[in-house]
C-alpha cells in the first residue's frame, strides 16, 4: 500500500524578505520503502484549516493523476490544525 506523504514547508518574513523552509523533509522521505514524498506550496494563509483544505484536494488530485487511486477508494488523511492532530477519512469521488 502505498503512503503519500506531503510535506508543507514554511513561509516566515522578517517585514522585509520571505524564506522558505527547505525541501529536506519531502527528501528524508524518499530512504523509507512505501513512502511517495510531494512537497506541496508555501502557504501565508491566515488560518490553518485553509490552507490544510487545499493542500489535501492538491494531494488527492496528484494521486489520481499519478494512479495512486481511484474513483471510490478511501483514503486517510492525518495532519494537524493549530495544535491539534486530526485523522480524517475521505471517500474519493
Amino acid at each position: 500500500v502505498p503512503v503519500l506523504t506531503v510535506a508543507v514547508p514554511v513561509l516566515t518574513t522578517d517585514n522585509l524578505t520571505w524564506t522558505c523552509s527547505g525541501e529536506a523533509p519531502a527528501r528524508q522521505c524518499l530512504v523509507t520503502r512505501g513512502l511517495i514524498p510531494m512537497l506541496a506550496e508555501g502557504s501565508a494563509r491566515a488560518t490553518d484549516s485553509d490552507t490544510t483544505d487545499e493542500i489535501l484536494a492538491a494531494a488527492i488530485s496528484h494521486s489520481k493523476r499519478a494512479g495512486l487511486i481511484v474513483q471510490g477508494d478511501s483514503i486517510i488523511a492525518i495532519h494537524r490544525i493549530g495544535n491539534a492532530s486530526v485523522i480524517k477519512i475521505v471517500d474519493i469521488k
